[in-house]
């Protein structure tokens, strides 16, 4: 696995490189639990898409089950501290944050943090996602919770839009996308099932490909993506 690093140009300059480096950060979702197996995970499908269009892209996935804002932080700076430059990022968090009960101040401070690191030292082109309404989830309407409201979760991802619109990030939007049981895992209620995963990954790349150069997803399905949990 060879790190490159970001020449720090547009996005779509990546597209034209002839090795890339993607990292993902997140927490379950990003390791790939839910999929069967793990490598239907929705951050091995966005290589597998980016494959498609690039001619090498190597996959450094920092995907944390149970992770918070904080410690994918901490494990963005030491890979950073390592010498690797992504030149791909994409960002799932707050999720764990919002159901662990931390203010959503503190999780704020904690993205700034961590995408001026990224921004500032690599270059790389970053995408987030925001959580999308954790309400609905099959989890969470059989057990409500009273630290896992729709007014926390709308809080939180008015953190996520400040920050990434502060750094100039591209962001995709899974609040907007309805839950339906379907795209979420049988086994736990919580995370996303394969097809699932197969949404996610698909509204990453539509907003990533245009922005890299290339085209919409190859064969994708439109219908947008109605689930999604966090660990």
């Amino acid at each position: 696995m060879t790190a490159t690093a970001c020449d720090g140009g547009p996005p779509e300059a990546i597209g034209r490189k002839e090795r890339v480096l993607y990292v993902a950060l997140g927490a379950s979702d990003a390791f790939g639990v839910g999929a069967e197996p793990v490598g239907n995970g929705y951050v091995y499908r966005i290589r597998d898409a980016l494959d498609r269009e690039v001619r090498r892209v190597d996959l450094i996935n920092l995907g944390i089950p149970g992770a918070e804002a904080d410690r994918i932080g901490d494990s963005a700076r030491v890979l950073l501290e390592s010498g690797a430059r992504p030149d791909i990022v994409t960002l799932w968090t707050g999720a764990n944050d919002v159901i662990a009960g931390r203010p959503a101040a503190d999780f704020e401070s904690d993205l700034d943090n961590l995408l001026a690191r990224l921004r500032g030292d690599s270059g790389a082109f970053v995408v987030v996602a925001n959580i999308p309404d954790l309400t609905q989830l099959p989890r969470f309407r059989a057990r409500p919770e009273p630290k896992v409201t729709r007014e926390r979760v709308r809080t939180f991802n008015d953190a996520i839009a400040r920050q990434a619109k502060r750094h100039d990030v591209p962001a995709t939007d899974l609040y907007a996308q309805p839950v339906e049981r379907d795209l979420v895992s049988d086994i736990d209620g919580f995370h996303p099932s394969n097809e699932g995963h197969a949404r996610i990954a698909r509204h990453f790349l539509d907003v990533m490909l245009p922005a890299l150069g290339f085209g919409p997803v190859r064969g994708a399905n439109q219908r947008p993506m109605r689930a999604a949990g966090r660990d």
